[in-house]
């Protein structure tokens, strides 16, 4: 189904999808150190990391430029570091069994990613509409980054792999492919962050043991990009309401656990609305979500 519903939302909704991407790193954070605290006989010591991620997150809502900088992260990491470090001391084992060391190696990928959506955050404000040359081993790399941090995040639960003679029973199998006219790829930095939003929810709504097939293609003057997987799927009569902002699938709603706010569709449709694109949604409940965007690539980029 090609979606062609015209998006109803305010400036203070388009802010938030607009920063959507930055605002889950820091939600992601806030939840893991939070999960300490909750185990850890000296909660105090996360106060001051915990009340820097609210800024964070608040300033992301808010849009406050003077925030974001490479500066004020690598302060965050030091009093996340310090406080971790302190705590790793003190009680090296959590009350739930898990070793405190273990949040070293999460927390150090998922500061890796904020230092990307940081200097992205800094472009996309400097030239809000503008397209960027990517170089295809480069952009793989950084999408490998971001598989290797989802699967740190969830402690064990689950892996990721690349190659199915490898897939165990919990393995996500991810296929990740790229092809352009030359060593790289064009494209707006939202739909980057929109690449990384569907691959993310194919995850999310794709119980493990399952696969996420991934292609981005640039053929002369368009980029295509389609993310497909065997998960929950979309009712069919939702399909047209799923971009609508905050809506979640029915069938899902009691089945996964979600720190989003339910409008990954929403800024997708809204990215691909604003460059002039097309995007299509195919699902069927129980067997999978397919998600396309085209976009035309303006002369000057």
């Amino acid at each position: 189904m090609e979606i062609t519903s015209s998006l109803k939302i305010t400036d203070k909704e388009i802010d938030q999808l607009e920063m959507h991407s930055v605002i889950n790193v820091f939600t992601v954070l806030n939840s893991q150190l939070q999960l300490i605290q909750m185990n850890t006989d000296a909660p105090q010591i996360l106060e001051a990391p915990i009340e820097a991620v609210g800024e964070f997150a608040d300033a992301a809502r808010a849009q406050s430029k003077e925030r974001f900088s490479p500066e004020s992260l690598s302060k965050f990491e030091s009093i996340l570091f310090e406080s971790l470090n302190t705590l790793i001391r003190i009680q090296p084992v959590l009350s739930d069994g898990t070793k405190t060391e273990e949040f070293r190696n999460i927390f150090t990928e998922i500061l890796k990613i904020a230092a990307i959506r940081v200097s992205e955050l800094q472009r996309r404000w400097q030239n809000p509409d503008s397209w960027e040359s990517h170089n295809i081993k480069e952009f793989e790399k950084d999408f490998r980054n971001f598989f290797h941090a989802l699967e740190k995040n969830s402690k064990g639960k689950y892996r990721i792999i690349y190659n199915i003679a490898e897939q165990e029973e919990k393995d996500y199998l991810i296929q990740f492919n790229i092809s352009g006219d030359n060593s790289t790829i064009e494209m707006p930095i939202l739909l980057k962050d929109v690449i990384r939003d569907m691959i993310a929810n194919a995850r999310k709504y794709t119980p493990p043991g399952g696969t996420i097939t991934i292609g981005i293609s640039q053929k002369k003057n368009k980029i295509r990009f389609v993310v497909e997987d065997n998960g929950f799927g979309i009712p069919e009569d939702e399909i047209s309401e799923i971009v609508k902002f905050g809506y979640r699938g029915s069938n899902v709603k009691e089945i996964v656990r979600t720190m989003g706010g339910g409008f990954g569709l929403t800024k997708a449709w809204y990215v691909t609305d604003k460059f002039n694109g097309q995007m299509w949604i195919e699902s069927e409940v129980d067997r999978g979500t397919k998600v396309i965007i085209e976009l035309s690539i303006p002369a000057a980029a």
